[in-house]
């Protein structure tokens, strides 16, 4: 009976410990104390297999499956940290050394460095926090140029500019990174605090080729809470000035097939998931409001045909 008891008393120490890590990594979003705790959490569930086969081996085997799942975890957790600690912040003096983004003629040259933003971190609120800035900028752009920076070094990518690398470089992490440092740029280039009216050239183009700019906004705005997985929504121009909406995977870049960008969202988690968590709607939603119509009509290449 005792021994029971003792197995019961452990069981209920690692229900304890897993809500825990669920306070630890989702809600005070500490990667580490996520991961730590998850290790004590992996121990204890093997001590309690281990408690558990010595009374029945049936019992231990309903287990399994549960600390191979507790196993995957903690290296998702672990993959989560590392990623966050291997980025590091941006020093608004390095920042203020930086060229200022623009996306048809790619500034972004070697050393990689990321663009400063027009805008201070607090401005985009409520579509947008600060704590969102400070991870997505500061810290997951920021790992994509750290990382292009690292792998074009004695590659035959090494002094081209990011467009360049993204047009020529196979898939690969190469290729991603580069992709990401060039979709990042253009996303938070064109994010503004002041949002002023659409501009008439913009607007004449969008009602021809969508009918009406609220048909445009339904159909990006589909398009984006449709994705699948990770990924940017974009307006693209082509070759004949003709725009379209289009969708792409992981740091895939409507480059690669042609497009001029004009618009971008980024729906991969890291961009919402602190403000909004799963309502990847609501943020498609509020990012309409801090567009800066400017910047999407200046990259327009043809004017109205």
């Amino acid at each position: 009976m005792r021994g029971d008891m003792s197995v019961v008393r452990l069981w209920l120490v690692q229900l304890l410990v897993n809500f825990l890590w669920s306070v630890m990594f989702f809600a005070l979003r500490s990667p580490l104390a996520g991961l730590i705790t998850l290790l004590m959490l992996d121990v204890l569930v093997f001590t309690y297999i281990i408690y558990a086969a010595a009374r029945s081996s049936i019992a231990a085997w309903l287990f399994a499956p549960y600390f191979i799942w507790l196993l995957f975890a903690t290296y998702l957790n672990g993959y989560v940290y590392r990623f966050n600690s291997s980025s590091v912040e941006v020093s608004r003096a390095t920042a203020a050394t930086t060229d200022k983004f623009t996306p048809n003629k790619s500034q972004v040259a070697m050393n990689y460095s990321i663009p400063q933003l027009r805008y201070a971190d607090d401005v985009l609120m409520p579509a947008m926090s600060s704590e969102t800035i400070e991870y997505h900028y500061g810290k997951h752009f920021q790992t994509y140029v750290d990382n292009l920076n690292r792998l074009v070094v004695g590659t035959p990518y090494e002094g081209m500019n990011v467009e360049n690398i993204v047009l020529r470089a196979e898939e690969g992490p190469l290729f991603n990174n580069a992709a990401q440092v060039y979709n990042h740029a253009l996303f938070f280039d064109e994010l503004t605090p002041s949002q002023t009216p659409m501009p008439v050239r913009l607007e004449q183009r969008i009602i021809r080729d969508f009918g009406s700019v609220e048909s445009f906004w339904e159909r990006f705005s589909m398009a984006a809470a449709s994705l699948f997985g990770s990924g940017w929504t974009w307006l693209v121009e082509d070759r004949d000035g003709e725009l379209s909406i289009i969708s792409t995977s992981n740091a895939d870049t409507p480059l690669r097939y042609g497009y001029s960008p004009l618009l971008t969202i980024d729906v991969w988690e890291h961009a919402y998931y602190i403000d909004y968590r799963n309502r990847r709607a609501e943020f498609i939603k509020n990012f309409r409001n801090i567009i800066d119509w400017e910047r999407v009509d200046n990259r327009l290449k043809k004017d109205v045909v």
